[in-house]
């Protein structure tokens, strides 16, 4: 587990190096991506994800939803996990109140422990957080991606590095796989927020090509 589980030096080391060093610890085996129920599953508010690898005692911070009703809490909150089975889990509340979805939809969470500063997630991850469509046909410009609301916010330069955190499809940046650096390139932005970026596998290099559509996840680590 690369997430560090103990108190981190003064107020997280808020020096851009000791933060950028955290956010480059984090790795795709931390992060889950599950499809949450609201109605129609057994039981209901349950998370499905194959082998999800949680066991009992396990926490999660939700950082991304797909929908307001995905996880009634805002990111950044912990939850305790509830294994049902090796492919499903629920959540409760450090009270022990389980979480009631009030929609169907996709989550992100980042794997975690009682000791994981909340501050670590909120104040280094989540501002640092990318999620994004990637396009392979019919967009404005071919093998763009576009981060989806809320993350990504805190705006990309030029050859700023990513890594790779989760894609959704093989075609999904050919040839790249999960933990891989890419570089950002053609950044679209109106008042410091990413509307729209393409990558490279070195700093000024050729766009890397998509064969499909689908969603991919990054941390921005400069």
């Amino acid at each position: 587990m690369s997430v560090p589980t103990g108190l981190p030096a003064p107020a997280i080391n808020h020096t851009l190096a000791g933060s950028i060093a955290l956010a480059d610890d984090v790795a795709s085996t931390d992060i889950l991506v599950a499809a949450g129920d609201f109605t129609g599953g057994t039981p209901e508010d349950e998370f499905n994800l194959t082998a999800h690898g949680l066991v009992a005692g396990d926490y999660v911070f939700l950082l991304w939803k797909s929908a307001i009703g995905v996880v009634t809490a805002t990111p950044g909150t912990k939850f305790r996990v509830t294994i049902n089975s090796a492919d499903s889990f629920t959540l409760t509340t450090l009270a022990g109140v389980v979480v009631e979805n009030t929609a169907d939809g996709t989550a992100v969470f980042l794997k975690g422990s009682h000791r994981t500063p909340d501050s670590f997630v909120q104040t280094v991850l989540l501002p640092r957080l990318i999620v994004a469509n990637g396009d392979f046909t019919g967009g404005t410009t071919e093998d763009e991606f576009i981060p989806v609301a809320a993350t990504g916010m805190h705006g990309l330069a030029e050859t700023d590095t990513l890594k790779l955190l989760y894609k959704g499809a093989a075609g999904v940046l050919t040839g790249i796989s999960a933990n891989t650096t890419v570089f950002a390139k053609s950044v679209r932005s109106a008042s410091g927020i990413t509307d729209g970026f393409e990558l490279a596998a070195t700093s000024g290099g050729a766009d890397i090509e998509n064969t499909a559509d689908g969603v991919a996840i990054f941390i921005k680590t400069s």
